[in-house]
């Protein structure tokens, strides 16, 4: 697989995962996040090869799930300051049944 089509592949599955965000914020935002996305895995790829690649998805698969759970979280009537905090009780309560 060539670079360019590895980033083209990328690029879309990108666009599949900004499905995770808000509508009006794809609307607006959509094509230039792709772009934006498109630019920094060429550039990180360049730098550090499948590994700058890696750390380009790392970042992105942390803003999609802020983003998504954010936007969830307000459809339904919760702040996401609350939603943290019930998220953040949670995982220590789980944590604290593993010990």
């Amino acid at each position: 697989m060539t670079p360019a089509s590895s980033i083209c592949m990328n690029c879309r599955v990108y666009a599949i995962l900004l499905l995770l965000y808000p509508s009006t914020l794809r609307r607006q935002f959509g094509e230039e996040m792709i772009e934006v996305f498109a630019q920094q895995l060429h550039d990180a790829c360049q730098r550090d090869g499948w590994a700058g690649g890696v750390g380009v998805w790392w970042c992105v698969a942390g803003e999609a799930l802020r983003a998504s759970v954010s936007s969830h979280l307000q459809i339904v009537g919760i702040s996401l300051v609350s939603g943290l905090a019930a998220f953040s009780l949670m995982c220590t309560f789980f944590w604290a049944m593993q010990l």
